[in-house]
Order: structure tokens, then C-alpha cells, then sequence
């Protein structure tokens, strides 16, 4: 049986006034704007980048494939025309 993991990872508190480095780490996972939700795959690097940012966030961890992306509904729905 293979699932595959991953997590939901919403930005929850500001990167204003934080390290450099957590600043970083953030626009790294794809955390740019406040709110936002994103979907990363459950790997050491991801699971690293998380833990120096955990309290700035929401971590979620999820099983089965990630939803798709707007751009990949986007072109799912072109081609199936």
C-alpha cells in the first residue's frame, strides 16, 4: 500500500521583524503572503525547513496526493475540452 504524505502548511504569524534566515526559509517553502496554504511533500529537507519555522505556523500533515495546484486544474480542464 503506498500513500503518499504530505503536509498542509499555512503562514499563521508575520515574517516581519523575524531573522533573515526564517525569512528565507519561508519564501523557500512557498509561504509569501499571510494566510496562505501550501502543500509540501513529507521529506528530511521539508521536514527541516518546518522545524525552524514551526512557530510560525500551521502544520497539518495529510495522507493520499497534495490537491492540485490552479495552474494544474487550469490545464487539466484545457485538455479535457
Amino acid at each position: 500500500m503506498s500513500t503518499t504524505q504530505h503536509f498542509a502548511v499555512k503562514l499563521k504569524r508575520s515574517p516581519a521583524g523575524r531573522k533573515p534566515n526564517q525569512r528565507r526559509v519561508l519564501a523557500g517553502l512557498g509561504l509569501t503572503r499571510f494566510g496562505k496554504t501550501v502543500y509540501l511533500k513529507d521529506t528530511p529537507a521539508i521536514r527541516g525547513m518546518l522545524y525552524k519555522v514551526v512557530h510560525l505556523v500551521d502544520l497539518e500533515p495529510k495522507e493520499g496526493p497534495p490537491p492540485l495546484s490552479s495552474r494544474e486544474r487550469a490545464k487539466a480542464q484545457a485538455s479535457g475540452n
